[in-house]
């Protein structure tokens, strides 16, 4: 079922931690978009709580598979209209 992780919008902002667990991945995919300057930077958190990038969400690179288990967090960078939601 498809879930929201990060409401549409243009403006910089976080998601909530998304957890993958051990065995499991996640599709994550842009919503919303309305031109090709969408951006959505992937972070996974470390062993010391910071969150390191990984991998971006972008217009032409709309979904990816998050086959690695951790604590991730998607920062949309201001400027693009989109979202991003899980299926």
């Amino acid at each position: 079922m498809p879930t929201e992780i990060l409401a549409t919008a243009a403006t910089a902002d976080d998601s909530a931690d998304v957890v993958v667990a051990d065995g499991d991945s996640l599709t994550v995919a842009l919503k919303g978009m309305t031109d090709d300057t969408a951006r959505v930077l992937v972070l996974l958190k470390d062993d010391a709580g910071a969150y390191n990038g990984v991998t971006e969400l972008t217009a032409y690179d709309k979904a990816k598979v998050l086959a690695a288990p951790g604590t991730y967090r998607f920062t949309r960078v201001a400027g693009g209209t989109c979202g991003v939601f899980s299926g």
